[in-house]
């Protein structure tokens, strides 16, 4: 019977739903944090924060940073040489042609997709990003010596690039410019003892302002978020993120359940 409720409730507001929902957009949340609602991130507004480091002094440096109040924070993550969003490949020559590989116009990580939705180097909504590259924490091909599996590997481990030593490498993306030749954005890779920037990242809107029950995060409580409710607890919705969990989470049992449909029915209607 409840189930039943449950499914007719979810049609009859299917309208209201499309018509009430946000759109996915760059959130400025105050104090320095930016909220990405397209991949459910928090970025630091200043992007230049770290100054220069080689990849382990920025992977501890994003690790141990505590900004606004908030730890966690990480180095982004990025996809391989064989990401399918990527538009080319574009190798530079000489002897460590085996590692420079070039993927340009990528959708596949992080700062990837923030460049092809909000172009951040032009975006007034961050500050002091770069032209430089920055690290991401994804070490290039897994950090595995791709001459192993030559001659399968599709770039051949000859003498001119044999130096002995092929791991240690990181990817890292540019926001603009290939090699400051006026290109593409692009993603490229370099050994880690080099310095480039990093980007903090955060998973989840760690700077909203927690309004129980705003499950689509708009300031107000209403019908809107309680279909979004209903889908997540008849499982019709892909899993919440921790923090619609956070916000949905009516009876405060760590779950989405029921109970705090009936809650939040009540507090639309001002019984509660």
């Amino acid at each position: 019977m409840i189930r039943s409720h449950l499914f007719s409730t979810l049609c009859l507001y299917v309208f209201i739903f499309t018509v009430a929902s946000s759109n996915a957009a760059l959130i400025d949340r105050g104090s320095g944090l930016i909220y990405d609602s397209d991949q459910d991130l928090t970025w630091t507004q200043d992007a230049g924060m770290s100054g220069m480091l080689n990849w382990n002094e920025a992977t501890a440096w994003a690790e141990n940073l505590v900004f606004g109040s908030v730890g966690g924070w990480r180095l982004p993550t990025t996809t391989q040489f064989d990401d399918p969003t990527c538009s080319g490949d574009v190798r530079s020559a000489g002897v460590y042609m085996l590692f420079f590989e070039h993927r340009l116009d990528c959708t596949g990580g992080e700062m990837e997709l923030l460049t092809a939705l909000h172009d951040p180097f032009n975006n007034p909504i961050f500050i002091d990003v770069n032209r430089t590259r920055y690290w991401t924490n994804t070490p290039y091909r897994d950090g595995i010596d791709p001459c192993i599996y030559y001659p399968d590997y599709d770039v051949p481990c000859n003498m001119a690039n044999d130096t002995g030593i092929r791991t240690g490498f990181y990817w890292q993306w540019g926001f603009t410019d290939f090699d400051g030749h006026n290109g593409p954005a692009f993603k490229t890779t370099l050994r880690g003892t080099n310095d480039r920037y990093a980007w903090a990242v955060h998973d989840g809107d760690v700077g909203a302002p927690f309004l129980p029950g705003d499950i689509n995060f708009d300031g107000q409580v209403n019908i809107a978020d309680y279909l979004l409710l209903t889908q997540f607890v008849l499982g019709v919705r892909f899993t919440p993120t921790a923090t619609e969990l956070n916000a949905g989470d009516m009876n405060g049992n760590g779950q989405l359940d029921v109970g705090d449909l009936v809650i939040h029915s009540r507090t639309i209607m001002g019984q509660i």
